[in-house]
Order: C-alpha cells, then structure tokens, then sequence
C-alpha cells in the first residue's frame, strides 16, 4: 500500500512515480529548432512548454509552469505528478492528452481547489478529501452568481483528474468517483454539454461593427496606409539631412531655415500651424504644437531645446499667428466619408495614426473571421501571401482563397488548410499585408497578426494572441467616440444596456446562426448571408473539414426551435400566421396550450413547451418571403421542379399563396409591400401597355389577398397597444 504523501517529512517529499530526469515533453512533437538540453525535467520547478507549441499566436505563459509559486511541498508535487499524468498519459474516458497551451490555465484551477481545501481542512491530503468536500466546493463556486455553469464545470473537473489520475499520484489522490461519476457538465447544471455557450452577437450589433469594418477596408484604409508611408518618408528625410550635416554648421540657424521653408509651404497652401489632435491649450502659455513634426521637417530628430529657444519659438508663434492652428498636421489628404459628405477626420499626427492603423487592424480582423467562418486560431495563424485568387474550370467565376492553419483536432503541428470567401475577405488581407509590412520586415517574420507600435505594456509581445479581446472592445470605443453620440453610439448597446462586450468566438457562431436561420438577411447592408454561406462551406476544400457545416446545422436545430416558440407565443397573443399553412399551425398550437393550460396568469414549464413543439419545428424552414413547414407529399416547389431528392424545399420555386406548407409572419410584410409598391409605380405609368397593366393588377390583388390578415393583426396589436398605454395613464392620473 502506497505511503500518502502527506505521511512523508517534507524533505523526503519525491515522486514515487517519477524521476526528476523523467523529460515532460517526451513523445510529443517539437518545434526543429530546439535545444533538447534545454528541456524541461520534471524535477524542474520551471517547465517550459513552448517548444512543443506550434501556434506562435499563442499567450507567452500559457506554455510555462511555474511550480514554484505553490508554496507548499506537498501541494506542488501532486501538481507535478497530475501535470506531468495530463500531458502524457491517456486514461479511460478522455480521447487524449492534454495540449500544451491549455496546461497553464489548468495550474491555475488546481491552485484555486488547493485553496480551498487548505482554508478548510488546514492542510491539503487527498486522501481525506469527501463527498461533502467537494459539494462545498461546487457551492462556493456557485455562490454569489457571477459563474456560469460551463465555468463551474471546468473548475471542478480538477477534482475528478484528481481521481481519474490517482493511479500517477505518490498518495494514490482522490479514492472515490466524485459525484458518483457524474460528468462534470452535468453536476454543474449545463443543459447539455456539447451546449454551444458563446453568446450569439444581436443583429443591430454585428451589423453596425461589421458595416464600420468594411468601411474603414474600403474608405479609411488608403488614407492611413498613405499617411504612413509619408512618415516613413519625413523619418528618412530627417535622417538625410542630419547625415548631410557638416561639422561646422550651425545647426540652429538651419532648423529656423527648414521651419520658415516648411511655414512658407503651409502659408502657399493656405494651412494653420501643426497643433496635436484633440490638444488642450488650456493653461497653456502657447499651443500644443507638433513639435515631433516640425522636427521632422527641420532634420533635427525632436531636438526640443533647439525647436523652443526663443528665435525659433518667435518664428512659430509668429507664424501661428498669422495662418492659425491645423490638427495634426501632416500632408496626407483626408478622404470624403461618402455618408456625410465631409473629411472623415482630422489631418494625422504621429499619435492618431498609430491609432488608427490599430483600429484598421480591428476592422480587417473582424472582416476575416465574421465573413469566413474561420476560428480565432486560424484567422491568427495567417501569413503574407495567404490570400490568392483562382478562376473557376470555365474562367468566369473568380474564387477567393485565404490559406492558413488549422489546429483544432489536427495535432499540435496543425495542417495547412484552404477556405473560399468573398472578395472583401481578400481585400482586407491586402491591406492587413500593407499595413504590417514595416513591422514584419522590422522583425524578420510574415506573420500578419502583430502587435503594432508597442508600447511599455507590449514592448516584448509580437502577436496579438489573446489581446484581441482588447482591440476589438478598443475598436468599439474609437467608433463611439468619434462616429457616435450620446443618444445614439455607432454600436448599439446591448440588450440590458451596456456596450456589447466582444470576444473573438462570438462571430463564428453569429455568421453560422444566421446563415442556418436568416440565409436571406444581409450582411453589412450588401451582402447575403446565403452569397456568404455559399462562399463559406458549399462543396469547397477546408470547410467541411473545419467543422463550420456542423455547426451550421446545430445552429439551424436551435433556431428552428426558437422560431417555432416564437410563432406560438404571437399567436397566443392574437398575432397569428397567415397563409395555407396557417390553419393547420393554429391549430396545432391550440392543441399544445390545451395540454399545457397556457392562459394569462400561469407560468408555463418552457422546457415541456419546446419540448412539444420540437417536432413541428424541424420541419421549418425560413425563407424571404414566406416560411415553409415542409412536408414533401404537399410541396408543390417539388413538383414543379420534378427532383428527386425530398429531403428540403426548394424555396425559390415557392407558392406562398398556393402552397399547403408556407406561412407568413408580420416579418415577412416589408417585402410584399415593398414588391406592391413597385407595381403601383409601373402602374402609374399611363404608357402601360394593356395586358401588362391586367398582369400587374391581378398579381398586386393576389399579394394584398395574402397579406391581409397579418395588416389585420398589425392593427389589432396597436389598437391593444394604445388601449394599454391609455389604461396605464388614466391609473397614473387617478
């Protein structure tokens, strides 16, 4: 029988199971130019995981493991030994070892149960951990609301290794099955464990971000690459200049030359003095010049001391004086915003365009991976060249391609992969590739997703792995600040209130929600969601073997569901569905709110009710115009179209009016009214020619026909509408 660790005096504590020469990365794959000398021991208090790690997008720590920071013997050699059992030994119920980049996350989870354990019991011996132990732990973490249940279940799934792996433990770890062997999901109360948590993005929200994205790839973008180049140019002329400097010039009396030139050229193009954007004068004895860029001009490298000595300080506020203030100050034009007709900012300065080429960077981001379907990783792992163009077998059709890594289960290596988009997707890349050319040629590298400009914070960072959380809410702001207002930001807020909170993982389940559920909605106000999906996964290399064709369908199951709900609650409320299907769904809702007593004053079980319309909603389809509950014997899109496969509709050879399976909703009026206006403008034509007009009057009859009963139930609800608000103020008054 195993001698607990915790029996053992604290300067015998060893492994019983390891050797401190056992090397942690044994079999695993490692990057070729490592140093095999230099990897990690287990009796290493540093184990350095990174070269093993393949992603070089990944967080700096989250290949390192500092056992050291656990003070206690005991405790950081069982978090060697689960470690160490984690990363290279595969047990019963998990398909394989843990990866490298997740390792240090996990530390940090058994360092919290450790935690608590010790607060506890004053001492951490797995041996007399309990039930009840464990059942305190999970309340602890359940208590005060702020964790949701897929967070709880990843914490206390610690405790289970602990005794999955007890085997590879010195004090044998935790002896029984925690929570009878129930999978962690399950104990923390996850509805399902495959339950796809991500929130999915509202479609005001990713619409506003997304429209801004493209806007700044398409508008903005070539003003900010042009203002860096002419930066790069003023940075190369000053270091000219100071080269052709001779030892006995007066470097004074050449600065005040360069600067009365440089006022000369601004005063010829009727143009204020350089002041910083946004600069305060406010206690100021002068303005906030831009100094750095008048240096710049004169070849002096910011030389203050010589730029405000008092003949060259005369000569600019002189100067000031006379042509007044311009923000910025650079000479790179500044492009009309085609929506408001005006500049879409203020001239750069050295601060706004390492900004703005930040804000760029954010937009091509949310670009890529909202507009391909790709993961976070895989957006990340682009390089320079990754975007090419091919032509179809007939060389009409022009086919996009981004070429990049796929990690996820590929193996630590990853395997390159391709995915088909649409051209803004390529065009982004374009100017992604030009916007970090100076930094990637800086470095040596053509990684496309590094930090730019790096400040105190970032200074030894290279790519912007997890930091795009930042930039995307960073973007978020810029938009609000200075597109937006206080009654109407550029990004609507979020439903209770606050700006939306944006991850990278939102925008992949957004794009596959909508493409399964909305395919006819659009995308920045001029792309489909179906151009997108055809794009995205149809029949093309890299997609399907991505996992975005699956997702597509789980994400059609919940949307069919959570549309069905919808057309019940609207037609319990009295909003029914028109059309020929729209007796047949009444009638099944009755059925279902007679089975469940749904009247006003109860509280229905909503798991039983989606559970009892789950079988009518697989059968919905949404479509533009109307939406099909499709029952093949009664298509007629399958008869008029003669095919074979009956699995779905064919929703562009649909009936709407005719049809036994289609319905409309009150969100399908705007096209119908918008298609019997157009016909009431032709119609107003006197030159019409006779069987035209006949034509056009019988097909506006039929749509009015068909759409009448959801304008009946338009003005029912605002009449139920105005009688509410006029109850609420006669019982405020009274």
């Amino acid at each position: 029988m195993k001698a607990s660790v915790a029996d053992l005096p604290a300067e015998c504590l060893t492994s019983a199971i390891r050797s401190d020469d056992d090397p942690v990365l044994a079999g695993r794959p490692l990057q070729l130019d490592v140093d095999r000398e230099t990897l990690p021991r287990f009796g290493d208090d540093l184990w350095n995981l990174r070269p093993a790690i393949f992603r070089e997008n990944a967080r700096t720590t989250g290949g390192k493991l500092d056992f050291a920071s656990i003070s206690d013997p005991e405790q950081r050699l069982i978090a060697k030994e689960l470690l160490y059992a984690k990363l290279n030994e595969r047990v019963q119920g998990l398909r394989q070892c843990m990866d490298s980049t997740t390792s240090n996350g996990f530390l940090v989870k058994l360092k919290r149960f450790f935690a608590f354990v010790e607060a506890g019991a004053g001492r951490v011996r797995l041996g007399d951990i309990d039930q009840g132990v464990l059942d305190g732990y999970l309340a602890a973490l359940r208590s005060g609301g702020r964790r949701t249940p897929p967070t709880i279940a990843h914490l206390i799934e610690v405790a289970i290794d602990l005794h999955r792996y007890r085997a590879y433990l010195t004090g044998g770890g935790i002896s029984f099955a925690p929570w009878k062997g129930r999978p962690a999901f399950v104990v923390a109360g996850c509805v399902k464990q495959n339950e796809n948590t991500t929130p999915r993005i509202p479609e005001p929200i990713v619409g506003a971000i997304l429209r801004w994205s493209l806007k700044y790839v398409e508008c903005f973008a070539p003003d900010i690459l042009a203002a860096r180049r002419e930066h790069e140019m003023l940075e190369a002329g000053c270091e000219a200049m100071r080269a052709a400097r001779k030892p006995g010039d007066n470097l004074a009396l050449l600065v005040r030359r360069r600067i009365a030139k440089r006022i000369d050229h601004l005063r010829a193009q009727g143009r204020g003095m350089p002041v910083w954007c946004g600069g305060d004068r406010k206690g100021r004895a002068t303005p906030p010049f831009n100094y750095p860029l008048l240096a710049l001009h004169a070849g002096c490298n910011q030389t203050y001391r010589i730029l405000t000595s008092d003949p060259t300080m005369r000569l600019i506020v002189s100067a000031f004086d006379e042509l007044g203030a311009e923000a910025g100050g650079m000479d790179t034009p500044i492009s009309i915003d085609p929506d408001t007709g005006e500049p879409w900012r203020e001239r750069f300065d050295s601060k706004t365009l390492a900004h703005e080429e930040k804000m760029l960077q954010a937009a091509c981001y949310i670009v890529c991976i909202y507009l391909t379907g790709m993961r976070d990783s895989e957006v990340q792992a682009m390089r320079a060249g990754c975007h090419v163009v091919a032509r179809s077998a007939d060389r009409k059709i022009e086919r996009h391609k981004i070429r990049s890594i796929s990690y996820k289960w590929r193996g630590p290596e990853g395997a390159l992969e391709e995915w088909v988009t649409i051209p803004p997707v390529g065009r982004a890349v374009d100017i992604l590739e030009d916007l970090t050319e100076p930094t990637r040629r800086q470095r040596g590298c053509d990684d496309l997703w590094l930090v730019l400009n790096p400040n105190a914070r970032n200074k030894d960072k290279q790519h912007i792995a997890t930091d795009i959380t930042r930039l995307l809410n960073l973007f978020r702001d810029h938009l609000d600040t200075r597109f937006g207002s206080d009654g109407e930001p550029a990004i609507p807020h979020a439903p209770y209130g606050n700006p939306w909170h944006f991850t990278s993982r939102q925008f992949r389940r957004t794009v596959a929600w909508y493409i399964a559920n909305r395919p006819f909605g659009s995308v920045a106000g001029k792309i489909q969601y179906k151009h997108a999906s055809l794009a995205m996964f149809e029949g093309y290399a890299g997609a399907s073997r991505s996992g975005f064709r699956s997702e597509i369908e789980s994400e059609r199951e919940l949307g069919q569901l959570d549309d069905i709900v919808t057309y019940y609650e609207n037609a319990r409320d009295g909003a029914k569905p028109a059309g020929p299907a729209a007796a047949r769904l009444c009638a099944e809702f009755e059925r279902v709110r007679d089975d469940l007593d749904d009247f006003p004053g109860r509280v229905v079980d909503t798991t039983r009710l989606r559970a009892m319309l789950k079988q009518i909603a697989r059968t919905l389809y949404v479509g533009h115009l109307n939406d099909c509950f499709f029952e093949p014997a009664a298509a007629l899109c399958l008869k008029q179209s003669g095919r074979k496969d009956r699995t779905a509709p064919i929703l562009s050879h649909c009936s709407p009016d005719r049809c036994p399976n289609s319905s409309l909703t009150a969100r399908h009026l705007p096209p119908w009214e918008a298609s019997i206006e157009e016909a009431d403008r032709l119609l107003a034509d006197k030159r019409l020619p006779p069987l035209q007009r006949k034509a056009l009057e019988a097909e506006n009859a039929r749509k009015r026909r068909l759409i009448t009963p959801l304008k009946e139930n338009a003005d029912e609800t605002d009449q139920r509408r105005q009688r509410g608000c006029s109850a609420r103020c006669d019982e405020a008054s009274s």
